[in-house]
């Protein structure tokens, strides 16, 4: 009994260090064959052991050892509970999509991190619960959050990496003269967004929008969140990555609108869920709109022919996909519209990203785990802070691929998961 005691303790220390550093970008990558398409290296190809995995598969092995699998069969009985159901199918839906896949080794590599993040997720509805954990995780972000803003900060000023180094939290060396490196204009000068520790601005962006939510939530009564919460805003600002502004404005108005009338929190809820589907709606007809495809804005114009090219995809592979983490193997076949000359990207929304590599089943399990996800937020009387992260998520993930295709925001998707539904 000490023993299993122990190594639960062990697990949990293990899970409060992996928050603390899950913007650590730090990992071995094996550059592999079928990491190249055309003679190009595709870096969503390369199978990469980071931190964060190891962390993981010690959490989970500590927490097997005490026993941590009967909990779940036989006291808490999760299974009959059904994002668990949904969640399950939507990950086994995805292994079959990995038989299908051209590139069977990135394939299978990218859907294991994704079934040990699930595997954390179930661990975290376990054994963390929030109700006796929540300041202790928040205490950890904020924490976080002020040394990634710091550097971001510093990124800004120094106009590139600051250390230079990717054996240094895994900090991606650029400088302004980097190519592909995205310059903005700052009161009339070019500068360089910052990086945090992530593999672009709008993933650092699309971070600091949810915790800094987090953060806001209690500024009132923890005096203390102030200083990493002025860090992080200025740093957001330094990301120019505006639908990470416009997201995070529109979490501090939720939590606002939620914290004014408690006795209307429900019908509120339910009306911020409608309109987060309609804007996630929206976003599949984006290449509808010919000023979109056509604009001089080259972001917009390449997520638009990126959707474009996923339902041509989805019209050759409905039912199974063409393999999960396989579509930047094919993309620039479909991309028809596209003017650039190489631009292997997956397609910029995560439900058209999850039909084109996993098939029809995929998306309907997902779709189905989105809904229980909501159903259960909105009924939930804790923190409400978690349904607005949701929503937040879903409104990142109808503009970029990073909650499905980067380990650092992945993560992030399922602890927000594991720690709101419980």
């Amino acid at each position: 009994m000490f023993l299993k005691t122990k190594l639960v303790k062990i697990s949990k220390f293990l899970y409060f260090v992996l928050l603390f550093i899950l913007p650590v970008n730090l990992g071995k990558h094996f550059e592999i064959f079928d990491s190249y398409v055309g003679g190009v290296l595709v870096d969503y190809l390369v199978p990469t052991i980071f931190v964060q995995d190891i962390l993981v598969i010690l959490i989970i092995f500590f927490w097997i050892l005490s026993g941590g699998l009967k909990r779940v069969f036989c006291e808490r009985d999760l299974l009959k509970k059904r994002h668990v159901q949904y969640s399950t199918l939507f990950v086994f839906s995805l292994f079959l999509s990995t038989l299908n896949s051209a590139r069977f080794v990135p394939s299978i590599y990218a859907w294991l991190r994704l079934f040990l993040y699930f595997l954390l997720f179930i661990y975290s509805l376990v054994e963390i619960p929030i109700e006796t954990y929540f300041f202790r995780i928040l205490n950890i972000f904020s924490l976080s959050l002020l040394l990634v803003s710091i550097l971001g900060i510093a990124q800004f000023v120094q106009k590139g990496s600051v250390f230079d180094n990717y054996l240094v939290f895994g900090e991606q060396p650029y400088s302004s003269a980097t190519y592909g490196v995205p310059k903005e204009s700052f009161f009339g000068k070019g500068v360089v967004p910052s990086y945090g520790l992530f593999r672009h601005p709008n993933i650092f962006g699309g971070y600091l929008s949810i915790v800094l939510v987090w953060v806001f939530s209690f500024l009132k009564n923890r005096k203390f969140y102030r200083i990493p919460f002025l860090f992080g805003c200025v740093a957001l600002l330094f990301t120019f990555s505006k639908i990470s502004w416009a997201v995070f404005l529109f979490g501090v108005f939720l939590h606002l609108l939620f914290v004014k009338d408690p006795g209307e929190i429900k019908n509120r809820k339910k009306k911020a869920v409608f309109l987060v589907y309609f804007a996630v709606v929206l976003s599949l007809l984006l290449p509808l709109s010919s000023c979109l495809t056509d604009t001089e804005n080259k972001s917009i114009s390449r997520r638009a022919n990126l959707v474009a090219a996923s339902y041509k995809m989805i019209e050759n592979n409905f039912l199974f996909g063409v393999g999960f983490n396989n579509s930047t193997i094919f993309i620039d076949e479909y991309n028809y519209a596209g003017t650039d000359l190489r631009f292997s990207q997956p397609v910029h929304n995560i439900f058209l990203l999850l039909f084109s590599e996993g098939g029809v089943f995929s998306l309907i399990f997902f779709a189905l785990l989105i809904r229980e996800c909501a159903r259960n937020f909105i009924n939930s009387s804790y923190f409400h802070i978690y349904l607005i992260s949701f929503l937040q998520i879903l409104l990142l993930g109808s503009f970029d691929h990073y909650f499905i295709t980067i380990h650092q925001t992945l993560l992030l998707f399922w602890i927000v998961l594991g720690l709101g539904l419980q």
